[in-house]
């Protein structure tokens, strides 16, 4: 970036014709950045979310293709929806069973310290 020492009205206007043009050039810039953005966004998302699936776009487009069709049935859906809300029910289940041992376990170490202190 050069530094340009304004003088005089010509320098002035010079300087301004010379922002204004480097302004548009990185409006361009921008632009085509945003274009190729919006072109490979998916490839870069599934990228990001599974390394190296961009190389092998075309095996995961058909089986995006066949999990599309399959997600169009009914009885797919009624079976995916089934086993989604077990394992969600179990999970919770789980999550339930560990916290509340967890507090009946502090329960049970704050009635043992209080008995522990009454006796000393």
């Amino acid at each position: 970036m050069r530094k340009v020492k304004v003088t005089n009205q010509e320098t002035l206007d010079l300087e301004i014709a010379r922002l204004k043009m480097r302004s548009r050039q990185l409006e361009n810039d921008l632009g085509r950045r945003v274009d190729y953005f919006k072109d490979n966004y998916k490839k870069m998302a599934l990228n990001a979310v599974i390394p190296g699936s961009a190389r092998h776009s075309g095996v995961l487009n058909i089986a995006a293709n066949v999990a599309k069709m399959a997600w169009g049935s009914g009885k797919f859906k009624n079976f995916a929806t089934g086993a989604l809300m077990t394992a969600l029910e179990f999970i919770g289940v789980q999550l339930g069973i560990n916290i509340f041992n967890k507090v009946t376990n502090r329960r049970k170490k704050k009635k043992a310290a209080q008995a522990s202190a009454e006796e000393e």
